[in-house]
């Protein structure tokens, strides 16, 4: 894969009218940015991994917490919440993290040096599907890397909307601050804490046909919402932080992610660029 990032060659870079609200609002969405073609090639891969046709590691594997907890009783993809770390182990995916039609625009945003910081691909199961509370993924991230800001970009792999839990964003939230988090009661348990203040009146529903890709500033306040209708609604997450970001260290870390490399010539941590043939598969959280 070239290194070449130069601003002239970008064919998706961000136009003004993007750049701006992005300023303003904090996210910006672009439809048709992959084909029906592309994503049934993630759909199929994160299939075939559930229904053990290509191996995963077992701990980046989460079923859905209904189902988990025993208070309802689905399998395979029906049973299933999230696969993560996917671009480590899974070529495809680590191609979809790559693809210029996601990072050009993040090079205006981030500069040319980009680290992937995770990619998870969601699955949210008709009726069983649960949503989020309101939060800012930055206030999951801070503590690994010292950064200003870092990129999320949130992929439709099938249509997303009210019924069917699509995103909820808080445009301008990004100016906020990182608000405080704290415990909620629910099924999603502990795997997300709610934000502090964040009001639902202010939110605005982001509705998106497949192939559709929201790049969010991770001081983003957003949320999701239950799926209540017979449909799946699967999106594939990938977060990008700037290959310069000064690196905390490990020892003040109390759970380090993994980070890949995705473009530009340096790397925090002094890593060469690599292919995925010879990269070391990280240990799984």
């Amino acid at each position: 894969m070239s290194t070449d990032t130069s601003l002239p060659e970008r064919e998706f870079a961000l136009t003004p009218e993007e750049q701006s609200a992005w300023e303003e609002n904090g996210y910006i969405v672009r439809y048709d940015v992959f084909t029906e073609k592309e994503n049934d090639v993630l759909r199929q891969i994160a299939d075939d991994i559930v229904e053990g046709k290509r191996p995963f590691p077992a701990d980046n594997i989460n079923q859905n917490a209904l189902v988990r907890d025993g208070k309802v009783e689905e399998s395979g993809i029906h049973a299933m919440h999230k696969i993560h770390h996917v671009s480590f182990y899974i070529p495809e995916f680590l191609a979809r993290v790559r693809d210029p039609r996601l990072t050009d625009p993040i090079v205006d945003l981030l500069g040319p040096n980009l680290l992937s910081q995770g990619n998870l691909y969601i699955w949210k199961a008709p009726k069983i599907g649960l949503g989020f509370p309101w939060h800012q993924d930055k206030w999951y991230f801070n503590w690994q890397y010292k950064t200003e800001m870092t990129v999320g970009t949130w992929t439709a792999i099938d249509a997303a909307d009210k019924e069917n839990g699509c995103l909820y964003v808080i445009p301008g939230s990004h100016k906020y601050g990182i608000l405080e988090h704290e415990d909620m009661e629910g099924p999603q348990q502990n795997e997300f804490k709610i934000a502090r203040d964040a009001k639902d009146e202010d939110g605005v529903a982001v509705e998106l046909p497949p192939g559709s890709v929201v790049w969010f500033n991770n001081q983003l306040l957003h949320k999701s919402t239950d799926n209540h209708s017979l449909r799946f609604r699967r999106c594939n997450v990938v977060h990008y932080i700037s290959g310069d970001a000064e690196r905390v260290p490990k020892k003040d870390v109390k759970n380090v992610r993994p980070v890949m490399w995705v473009r530009g010539g340096t790397y925090s941590e002094k890593m060469e660029p690599v292919d995925f043939d010879v990269l070391p598969i990280p240990k799984s959280d």
